[in-house]
């Protein structure tokens, strides 16, 4: 049956700049299960290096170690973790606690990277073995010395282990601390654990049953003082290489996360003022645009689904050919799907009532016949008219008869009530017949002031001009638009006698096709916000960066204690790479929280409602998730690559 330990003339050298250190030369040394052995010598003998070697927080240059039996030169990261996991327990000179956290969830620390879960009453029953069970909910700085030193013991028995490695566990202690402290690790030997301890201190050393003291990297002398209960070690198996995270791991992982950022909160919030900002202004934007689409989508009614526009094609350079009575007459006799053919001019004019004037929009209608109004004309379906609409024989008379928007019906009257007043438009009397709520479009944009006239009474009397600007078309139903819309292009190129291979002097769009140009609209405006707070998130993930490098370099000792309490390069990697994610998420999400806040504010001035869709907020939260993981990388892969000696060793 083999030894617990078998170390074969192993050599380890440092190299510092130009300088070799030859810290062990060709060192041999066995301990068997249940030894209490003291690694004796001055500073530079190389009995914490031999000791490091031993618990597989370094590994040598050249020669043989055997744990338990098995070879390990040969086994990979994640195998070493597992095994300084769950079979060495480390105690350190410095006792390496966590800060600000209690004396169980220290022990309860090994227990995360074994990917077994924790167990809160082993922590305690390992608690209560050195003497501390009144001192479970004591943080680190609550302790004395020696407290924290039997915290530390705990810690390395929680996890059962086959050997108890201590570095100087006595060296910051005062001489009763020392006493208590070595008694207890006295105790568990007696127990029957294996117990290796470097000291320099003899009065320590005495209290061992075997004595190797070493000079200059070599074994001077090796002196059983006192019979132990030493036996021969079984071949155990050595645990596997975890290849996954455990429940506890993660939680682990977020609380560290929480608590790193908590313990810095002026630091962290200044951090994530980038990712905020950047967040918000997107999310204002989209929750804006998916208002506007909202309201437009839902103030379109079926009538509307069904208008097809024919409009001028304007070129640059050149002016517009617009449309004549005749076009109107060739969609009505050519496009059998052309159900209601409207002419429309449109100007921008000034409407007065005494001494008031307002910059309005001003649109003509052919007018309905009076059975056609029941209840209300179909212009103005879904939308309430106080009053009525002019007539065709009021349209063919030339008739100074108009209806008014509420807006403009706001703007011109003080009580809004204008039905039956005189307006003037152009410097011409118009009777008020009718007052339209105002049209979703209208409404969307702060409310435009707009007034229809008969198509003749424009063309006439206010405008001097028979050129329409637009016709509208209603198909029968909203599926007969795409058809109708070919008719009409058809039906138009023949009227005009456009060639074959020559292009179109005119464009003709459906309801589909317009909300398609408003979204393209949209999508040019978003491009230059989204730009500028592209910006902002670059100078947030620049931020998340350099302030986890500068984490990485104040917790480089707590990298280094959790490498050696079992952490893979992969636990370390994933943890700091929580820590980036958490600090642009709470961006995120008080980036979201400014951006409907925002949306909200923008409805004072656009009468828009914003729209926050789930959509949108999962965008946010996946777009700060890759924010954190992509400028978190870089410093979490240096905190994972740290060797684990030289973490500890950090000043």
């Amino acid at each position: 049956m083999p030894p617990l330990i078998d170390i074969k003339k192993i050599s380890k050298t440092y190299t510092t700049g130009s300088f070799r250190v030859e810290a062990l030369k060709e060192v041999s040394i066995q301990v068997n299960s249940g030894e209490f052995v003291s690694l004796v010598g001055p500073s530079g003998s190389g009995k914490s290096t031999l000791l490091h070697i031993m618990g597989f927080l370094d590994r040598p240059d050249t020669g043989e170690y055997f744990f338990a039996g098995h070879p390990t030169a040969s086994l990979g990261e994640g195998r070493l973790a597992a095994i300084r996991s769950r079979m060495v327990g480390f105690i350190f000179q410095s006792f390496h606690l966590l800060k600000r956290t209690t004396a169980k969830d220290n022990v309860m620390l090994p227990m995360v990277y074994t990917g077994l879960g924790a167990s809160s009453q082993k922590a305690l029953d390992c608690l209560k073995l050195v003497g501390l069970s009144d001192r479970v909910k004591h943080k680190s700085n609550e302790l004395s010395g020696g407290q924290c030193q039997r915290v530390a013991i705990a810690r390395s028995l929680v996890n059962d282990p086959l050997v108890v490695m201590a570095d100087e566990p006595t060296g910051n202690l005062d001489a009763v601390s020392r006493q208590e402290v070595m008694q207890v690790i006295k105790d568990l030997n007696a127990r029957g654990l294996t117990v290796i301890i470097v000291t320099h201190d003899d009065e320590v050393s005495q209290m061992t049953n075997r004595v190797v003291r070493m000079k200059d990297g070599v074994i001077i002398s090796d002196e059983v003082r006192r019979p132990s209960a030493a036996s021969e070690t079984a071949v155990t198996p050595l645990p596997p290489a975890r290849h996954s995270f455990s429940p506890s791991e993660f939680l682990e992982q977020l609380k560290v996360a929480f608590k790193a950022i908590w313990s810095h909160k002026m630091r962290s919030a200044l951090t994530i003022l980038g990712i905020f900002i950047g967040v918000g202004a997107i999310i204002s934007l989209m929750t804006i645009s998916e208002g506007f689409m909202k309201s437009l989508l839902s103030g379109a009614s079926e009538d509307d689904a069904k208008k097809i526009w024919v409009t001028p094609y304007y070129q640059h350079g050149r002016a517009p050919r617009r449309f004549t009575m005749n076009d109107v007459e060739a969609i009505k006799s050519r496009v059998p799907l052309a159900e209601k053919v409207t002419p429309i001019l449109a100007r921008n004019l000034k409407i007065s009532v005494g001494d008031k004037h307002v910059d309005s929009s001003v649109q003509t209608r052919e007018g309905f016949a009076l059975e056609e109004q029941k209840p209300r004309d179909k212009f103005f379906e879904n939308r309430k008219l106080t009053g009525r609409f002019f007539t065709k024989e009021e349209n063919l008379n030339k008739a100074k008869v108009a209806v008014i928007n509420q807006t403009l019906a706001k703007k011109l009257f003080d009580s809004g009530n204008a039905l039956n007043s005189d307006i003037r438009i152009n410097g011409i009397n118009f009777l008020v017949v009718g007052v339209a709520e105002d049209h979703k479009a209208e409404q969307i944009f702060g409310g435009q002031p707009t007034a229809y006239i008969p198509l003749n009474t424009a063309a006439k009397r206010v405008f001097g001009a028979n050129r329409l600007d637009y016709i509208e078309v209603a198909a029968p139903t909203p599926a007969d638009a795409p058809e109708a819309r070919r008719q009409i292009i058809m039906a138009m190129r023949a009227e005009r006698g456009t060639r074959e291979d020559a292009a179109d002097d005119f464009d003709v769009k459906t309801f589909e096709a317009q909300i398609e140009m408003f979204k393209s609209t949209m999508g040019k405006l978003s491009l230059v916000v989204y730009s500028i707070a592209g910006i902002s998130l670059l100078v947030g993930g620049i931020g998340i960066m350099n302030i986890m490098l500068v984490s990485v370099t104040e917790r480089t000792r707590e990298i280094g204690l959790r490498k050696a309490l079992g952490a893979r390069n992969s636990d370390i990697l994933s943890q700091f790479l929580i820590e980036a994610v958490v600090l642009c998420v709470i961006g995120g999400a008080l980036g979201v929280a400014l951006g409907f806040g925002l949306g909200w504010a923008a409805y004072f001035f656009i009468k828009v409602p914003p729209t926050l869709s789930a959509g949108t907020i999962s965008f946010a939260f996946g777009f700060s998730t890759l924010i954190g993981v992509g400028f978190g990388f870089w410093p979490a892969l240096r905190a994972a690559m740290l060797d684990p000696i030289e973490a500890l060793r950090y000043e």
